[in-house]
């Protein structure tokens, strides 16, 4: 009975050593574990700031968003490049918009960019006459909108880039008098305009004011829409009613090489029966220009327009003074010049 007694106070003292043991064990593993707690916190914490980039030195200032009247046609695209380019040199996010000339697509599209809380807006409208509640939404939340290429009449704009249209238009009716003035033809132009609501209709007035003051007859002003399909049929109407005409100006590069056709469909030789000329200086263009059966392009600056426009709005954000070519209207004018066959392949 002794020796039972001796056995389970041996047993008893056994399971307390291991018992104390245990807890000593778990004690240090606890320690160890808090000790770790703050620096795998950090690492942590760290990763969430370099994933938010608010603290990454690569670490963007925000968005400059273009919404764009329509980005099938490469002088926009040209444009959009300008815009991102310079944005990104800039330390800021870029994205874009397309309103494929539509205005509903155009007033949701950027009142969708200006609620994200965008850094700035530029704007190139499809609609001018449709802008008033974007301007509105964009003075709401304080967000600076740039115009490139339209202007519009409703203010709430910081500026706006664009070539002088009219000016444009007198330089591509010079071009025309003074290539033609040994040729024996009927010294008659006929135009086929952009949509009347867009601004650049007054490339036409242009051309016309300058061809007419010259001796020339303006016989036809016919609205392409700024659409191919739609030249195309305007230049066989033109063909139709007029068929002595000398010269057609098209107010874009699209709408001229369709009226080239054209000319070429009803029999004609575009470059000898009539000739055709463009605006915009796209590079499907050159290669029409260099076989003569476009006579030339009145050629502007889209990706200076769009990088310029990124310039002012960092000049404003700066509290840097913007200087304007027209004060009123807030418009800075870019540069403009002529291709033809002399000097397209410098511009391909």
């Amino acid at each position: 009975m002794k020796k039972v007694k001796k056995i389970l106070a041996a047993a008893i003292m056994m399971i307390f050593v291991l018992q104390m043991a245990a807890c000593g064990s778990s004690g240090e593993s606890a320690e160890n574990e808090a000790a770790q707690t703050p620096e795998a916190d950090s690492t942590e914490a760290d990763s969430a700031k370099t994933d938010s980039g608010s603290e990454s030195s690569g670490s963007s200032k925000g968005i400059i968003a273009y919404s764009c009247y329509n980005m099938s046609w490469e002088y926009y695209v040209t444009l959009a490049k300008g815009i991102k380019d310079a944005a990104e040199a800039a330390g800021y996010e870029y994205v874009e918009h397309d309103q494929q000339s539509d205005q509903s697509i155009m007033i949701q599209g950027c009142t969708d960019l200006l609620n994200q809380d965008i850094a700035c807006l530029i704007l190139t409208p499809a609609k001018p006459e449709a802008v008033a509640t974007i301007y509105e939404t964009a003075e709401a939340k304080g967000i600076p909108v740039v115009l490139t290429d339209i202007s519009t009449e409703a203010q709430g704009y910081l500026a706006c880039l664009k070539s002088d249209n009219y000016e444009g238009g007198v330089l591509a009716g010079n071009y025309v008098i003074d290539a033609l003035a040994e040729s024996d033809g009927s010294h008659k132009a006929a135009m086929i305009t952009v949509d009347p609501s867009n601004t650049n209709i007054s490339r036409s007035n242009g051309f016309k004011a300058t061809v007419e003051e010259a001796g020339w007859e303006v016989v036809s002003e016919l609205s392409g829409q700024s659409e191919p399909d739609v030249a195309y049929s305007c230049m066989q109407d033109i063909i139709t009613a007029h068929p002595d005409v000398e010269v057609v100006f098209c107010s874009n590069d699209p709408m001229a090489i369709s009226a080239s056709q054209a000319v070429s469909d009803a029999g004609l030789v575009p470059g000898e029966d009539v000739y055709i000329l463009g605006y915009d200086a796209q590079t499907n263009v050159f290669e029409p220009i260099k076989n003569k059966t476009v006579l030339g392009t009145v050629a502007q600056d889209p990706y200076g327009m769009g990088s310029g426009a990124v310039d002012i709005f960092m000049k404003n954000l700066n509290g840097e003074a913007i200087s304007y070519d027209e004060e009123d209207t807030k418009i800075i004018y870019t540069d403009q010049w002529i291709i033809d066959a002399a000097n397209a392949a410098e511009y391909e």
